[in-house]
């Protein structure tokens, strides 16, 4: 996708640099493209345009905000029009008060719901507001992926945007309408107060764990490579793997090569069962994504066939 971030400090360039690395085209929305200070972040973010505020959004898939809460509207009315414009909204709505930061909204509004008020028209997403920006741009080495919830209206278009957050190597939830952006923002002040007021590290993060299934049934895909590599085939896996580790159907997997035929591989998936894995993943928002990142090597699969467990099994 063709991604639009406006704004590009910490949690702009954090994004970025992420979504870069799973092969998304960034753009950087800026009040000034020629500020030296910004060519750190667009070559992180697989050499990024930069672009002023208005025209950053020309060809983007999806706008993300990702600006301080009191830029927010100057932000919006620079990019003008966003009727029918995807819109993620990565901020917190944060204000000063005695006892440090606290929220300026609550209860009967939220921030998400004031973006979608001050762009008409527009599919607003809460999301990645929850997490630091120090998670963003590395989901990599906890022992569980840390999660993101995302809230927002058009059911249409929330499977694009599950699916960009779980490229940044997301859990991703689904929380509903945006309105329970007033949910997910005090649930963002609970990291915030524990990073900056009880000695948690800028890089800690919270998980969404289910208890472990039982497979129903195991998927073995057999491939008999004869047009690509296997380097091309694990590297096309690398990419689709984030989207079977998002799907609640997929319990997990793993893919081997052959030690005596280098063109052979299997790829075990384990499903909570055959109908979840057909009618659930393969109609859900991540089984596109998975599609895209493997479809040119269906042509190489000489088995495709889904297994049940039998009662015969030992591990140490």
């Amino acid at each position: 996708m063709r991604v639009a971030i406006i704004g590009a400090g910490n949690v702009g360039a954090s994004l970025g640099k992420g979504w870069a690395r799973a092969g998304h085209a960034i753009t950087f929305g800026v009040i000034d493209p020629a500020d030296p200070r910004l060519a750190a972040p667009a070559a992180a973010a697989g050499g990024a345009e930069l672009a002023p505020v208005a025209e950053a959004k020309a060809n983007a898939d999806a706008i993300v905000l990702a600006v301080p809460w009191d830029a927010v509207p100057a932000a919006i009315a620079a990019l003008g029009d966003l009727s029918g414009r995807l819109v993620i909204d990565a901020t917190n709505p944060l204000r000063m008060g005695a006892s440090g930061l606290e929220l300026a909204l609550g209860f009967s509004t939220s921030g998400g719901e004031e973006v979608a008020r001050l762009a008409p028209g527009a599919s607003v997403f809460k999301a990645m507001n929850q997490v630091g920006f120090a998670v963003m741009s590395d989901t990599a080495g906890y022992p569980a992926r840390p999660v993101i919830f995302v809230a927002g209206d058009d059911a249409a278009r929330k499977p694009q945007v599950l699916a960009l957050v779980a490229d940044l190597g997301f859990e991703v939830v689904d929380a509903g309408p945006l309105d329970r952006a007033r949910l997910l923002e005090p649930y963002a002040m609970l990291w915030i107060d524990q990073a900056l007021s009880r000695g948690a590290p800028a890089d800690n993060a919270f998980a969404f764990m289910r208890k472990q299934a039982e497979a129903g049934a195991v998927e073995y895909i057999r491939y008999a490579l004869t047009v690509h590599d296997g380097a091309a085939l694990t590297a096309a896996y690398v990419l689709a793997a984030p989207h079977l580790q998002a799907a609640p159907e997929c319990l997990g997997y793993d893919l081997a090569q052959c030690d005596e035929d280098p063109t052979s591989f299997i790829l075990r998936i384990q499903w909570v069962s055959a109908q979840a894995h057909m009618e659930g993943f393969r109609r859900g928002p991540h089984f596109p994504p998975f599609l895209a990142a493997i479809r040119d090597f269906i042509p190489e699969i000489a088995e495709m066939r889904h297994y049940a467990p039998t009662a015969i099994a030992w591990r140490r």
